[in-house]
Order: structure tokens, then sequence, then C-alpha cells
């Protein structure tokens, strides 16, 4: 478990924020169940997806903060090691690694009696929590911003549309009445989710309202430059080091548009590579005008890590749906590939020469 103090969580603050400039997007119905569901409980476990993004371990650490002021007792559970880029965030709210503590894990999602899912739409993004979540006889609910929800959540409330999971959870505090609940941490967290998410407003926000929502959390005293500066650029040496060596020598461009960036594993031991350590490496040649696709395959233990960036009319996440057995959002989508880094890269070949003749025709 990780509980500390940090520089942004000050003293217990709360401010009535009351926008008017948010549309009621979440059907009552959904709110309604979800109401029911939690004055029915008190005991709560969190979970987001494997390698938990700001989105993700964001929208959960602020949902568990306003859930334990509730009085509740709430416990987020991450599926593995969060990355060391967004340990900041943690600093305060304790939550748990499945990974690093699984029969401890286990035994409060054994005892639990409600279940969210944030950021994720499916369970098999949970990883090796899958069968223990599933098997929990207790209601489960989805908030999340990805396309095509799994079925089986006993209350949904999923906006692809949105920007993020955090700007839902917000949206969700503030239908239900919660927002004496939110502080400066809570706001935080959130804006962590949104900043990460949408590349500090750069993507993925091209409606007011999300901008409104920005607003609203500033009320609350956040740092934002801090949070920027922590969420997104800040690296550690080996990674720095990583990245630029990735960036020089093991980039390729097709047809100057499409960028394919390929570590195995010789590359990751060799830079010391931790969790996290090649974020955002993927978004970094779309810096490049003529380039609106870009492709990152890393080498792990069990499979080759695919994550896919893009822009314009040009949709990724169709792509890894389609060969890579993953999603996403239609500019920024992953999945994975089962077998040798050599045979990732000719799929990949052959994706490319597919692009190619269809733009001809």
């Amino acid at each position: 478990m990780c509980c500390e103090n940090i520089k942004f969580i000050s003293t217990f603050v709360v401010l009535k924020v009351e926008s008017t400039m948010i549309n009621p997007i979440i059907d009552t119905a959904e709110l309604n169940k979800l109401k029911h569901a939690i004055e029915a409980v008190t005991r709560i476990v969190i979970t987001c997806h494997k390698r938990a993004d700001g989105d993700a371990i964001g929208s959960s650490l602020a949902l568990c903060r306003v859930l334990r002021l509730m009085g509740k007792n709430a416990t987020v559970i991450i599926p593995d090691q969060l990355a060391q880029s967004l340990t900041f965030i943690t600093k305060g709210i304790d939550y748990v690694t499945f990974s690093h503590g699984e029969v401890m894990a286990s035994n409060i999602i054994r005892n639990t009696q409600l279940i969210f899912a944030l950021d994720y739409n499916n369970l098999s993004r949970v990883d090796r929590m899958q069968p223990i979540v599933e098997a929990a006889q207790v209601p489960k609910i989805l908030i999340d911003h990805h396309l095509n929800p799994a079925v089986g959540w006993d209350v949904v409330i999923s906006h692809p549309e949105m920007s993020s999971t955090c700007e839902l959870v917000y949206r969700v505090i503030m239908a239900m009445g919660w927002q004496q609940h939110i502080d400066k941490t809570v706001a935080s967290c959130l804006a962590v989710g949104i900043m990460t998410d949408t590349g500090n407003l750069a993507w993925s926000s091209s409606y007011p309202e999300v901008y409104h929502i920005m607003g609203d959390l500033m009320q609350y005293g956040i740092d934002k430059p801090f949070l920027y500066k922590m969420a997104m650029d800040t690296l550690p040496l080996n990674s720095l080091l990583l990245q630029s060596y990735a960036l020089l020598h093991k980039m390729t461009i097709t047809d100057g548009r499409f960028a394919l960036i390929v570590l195995d594993k010789h590359d990751l031991e060799t830079y010391n590579y931790k969790t996290g350590d090649t974020e955002r490496l993927v978004n970094k040649p779309l810096s490049v005008n003529e380039i609106y696709w870009s492709t990152y395959l890393r080498e792990d233990a069990s499979c080759i890590k695919v994550s896919m960036r893009s822009e314009g009319d040009f949709a990724v996440d169709e792509l890894c749906s389609q060969y890579f057995n993953g999603g996403g959002h239609k500019h920024a989508a992953g999945g994975e590939f089962h077998g040798t880094i050599e045979d990732c890269i000719a799929l990949y070949d052959k994706i490319v020469d597919e692009v190619i003749k269809n733009e001809s025709k």
C-alpha cells in the first residue's frame, strides 16, 4: 500500500462549485440505480485497467476519496505496477497493487459488496484479476469512455464522446449531488486524468464543456502547472535515454507518413526499462507534419505490445481491433500480438501496404 503526503494535497478544502454550463448527459435511470447500489453497501472496490494511465488512476483515486468522505470503506485495486511517472498522484490515497499483493487483493474483492470498473469496457482489461472480479456476486458498475462496452454490468455509464473517464466521474459526482465531497485532492486527480487523456486539452476536447469542467476544478486551488509537469513533462533519466535511442535508432518511416518504432527485449534490458518508461513515445513522430500514423511495438515477456496514435481522419482503433485484439479511440489505441517481433513487424508491413493500396483507389 502507498500512503504519504505530497505538496498538492493540503488542508481539506470544500468549495461550492456549481457549473450551469454542464449538460446532464448521464441517463437518469442509471444514476438512480447507482444511487441505490451505493446506499445499500459499505464495502466498495474500485478497479481500473492494467498498465493504468493518468485517466485510469486519476478517476479511481478521485472516486475512492469521494466515497470515503461519504463514509464508505472504499479500496482502489490496480492490476499491476503503476508507472513511476504517475506515483506522485497516489500520495495521500492508499491503494492495493494486485500483482504485488495477490492474496490481500483477492480477499478484499471476495469480501466487497460493490465493484466499480473505471476506464475500461471489458473485464479482460484487468488481466489476472479478471476471474476473481467475475466471480464476485455483487453489483458491478461501469464508468468508461471507450467504445462498445461488454454486457453484464449492473449499471452502465458509458460515453465515448467524452474526453476521459475523469470527466465522466466529475459529471457523476455533480449529478449525484456529491460536490460537497470534492476537495483539492479529488480535483487534482480528476485534472490529471483529463490532461493526460487529452494532451493537456490538445485533442479529444473539441467541445466547450470540458473546458468548463477544468475551470470548475481550478476553483479548488489545484496547482495545474505542477500537475502538468509531473504527469506529462517529467521522465527518469533512463527513460529519456531509452526514448532518445528509440527515435534515433529504432524508428523507420514509410512513405513519409507512417512511423514505426520497435523496441525488443535487448533494447529494454540495455536501458533498464521499467513500466511507463516509454509513455508518450508513440506520440512523438506525430510532431512531424507529414506523419499522421505512428505505431510502437514493445517486446514483452508474453507478447508484443502494440500502441498506435494518429491524426485527422485516420482511425487506429479499427486497426488495433482487427489485427491486434485491441481497441481504444479513433486517434489512440492499442493491442497485443502473440508471436515473434519479426512476425509482428511483417504484419505491420502488410497493414501498411493495404492502407497505401486503399488510399490509391
